[in-house]
């Protein structure tokens, strides 16, 4: 295209026709880029932070903190009301008397456990109450409470009330192969465990990382990163899933009313099969896509990888309403 500096002025309907000219051309441009961007390979092999496995902190301090000796003053910078109180409470059982362990939370309490090996069970339960004074945080942390009846134990909270109320944070190091279930509206992540682990978090988000054996979780959303066990995961939101090693020893199925998302290693060997609604709610980016099979099943989609109907090995997912995602690690 040649420009010119020196032109006259055009007609206002050739300055009209150069006008719809230019949009008309930009648009193209705009949707070439757009087409380009869609057909990146691997849109999806970013993985979030979710799936790391950080030893667990528990934070059990009043706030304000007291000032350091010598210390006059400092700044503090928090996002919630001024002050709060806590007390942390423990327990240790022994194996032989609590073989299998059973939580019962109301909300706003968040747990967290993890399977090490030892014979007791280690609880460490922090209450904190909050408040705009100290004294109200204080009367809210008096109805914050751990209680143990034989193998069930309960977290109570009266006042789930956000900003201001009580909450309380449970970290549980769990006896290899014990027996643990936990049932209520909270959050719930665990690490490392071998026995069976059954969660219902309703209301709340469960991580499982790393935990080996029979494995059973209702939650709003799940995150599920493994490489082997009898795992069911239901999730009312979403669903992601991380395999972590090529072969998945066992069987894991993946049921979302949302979305699915599962990340595969490169050269994964697990068949694979997948419902879902329409074609479209299928998406492939794995290194494995050419090997799909599409197939119907009644008023379903079904894709599949592998010899899904001998497979003693394999993975089942399915999205009730949104799109399977398959994608490859990098």
């Amino acid at each position: 295209m040649r420009i010119c500096n020196k032109q006259q002025p055009l007609p206002g309907s050739a300055v009209q026709v150069s006008s719809l000219v230019f949009i008309l051309a930009f648009s193209v441009l705009l949707s070439g880029v757009i087409a380009c961007s869609s057909q990146t390979p691997h849109p999806h092999t970013g993985l979030s932070t979710q799936f790391d496995e950080r030893p667990f902190h528990m934070d059990c301090a009043d706030r304000p903190r007291p000032l350091p000796p010598g210390t006059h003053g400092y700044a503090t910078f928090s996002s919630g009301v001024p002050y709060a109180r806590t007390r942390l409470d423990r327990l240790d059982l022994p194996l032989y008397q609590v073989p299998a362990l059973t939580i019962a939370t109301e909300p706003v309490n968040w747990i967290q456990i993890a399977g090490v090996n030892q014979d007791h069970w280690t609880l460490r339960f922090c209450a904190k109450g909050e408040g705009n004074t100290a004294e109200e945080a204080s009367s809210y942390l008096q109805k914050i409470s751990m209680q143990r009846i034989g193998s069930l134990l309960t977290l109570n909270n009266t006042y789930p009330n956000g900003l201001t109320g009580g909450q309380g944070n449970l970290l549980l190091e769990a006896p290899q192969g014990a027996p643990i279930t936990v049932h209520g509206l909270t959050a719930v992540e665990v690490h490392d465990v071998s026995g069976p682990l059954r969660v219902t978090a309703t209301g709340g988000r469960a991580v499982i990382l790393n935990s080996s054996g029979l494995v059973d979780v209702v939650a709003n959303l799940i995150d599920f990163a493994g490489s082997q066990g009898s795992v069911s995961l239901h999730a009312l939101w979403d669903i992601d899933i991380k395999l972590n090693a090529t072969k998945f020893q066992g069987h894991l199925g993946a049921y979302a009313q949302r979305r699915v998302r599962a990340f595969f290693p490169p050269g994964s060997e697990t068949p694979v099969d997948v419902l879902v609604n329409r074609p479209k709610d299928f998406v492939c980016h794995a290194d494995f896509c050419s090997k799909i099979k599409k197939d119907r099943e009644n008023s379903l989609y079904r894709f599949t990888y592998g010899n899904i109907e001998n497979a003693a090995d394999r993975i089942w997912l399915r999205s009730d309403s949104a799109q399977v995602l398959l994608d490859t690690m990098q």
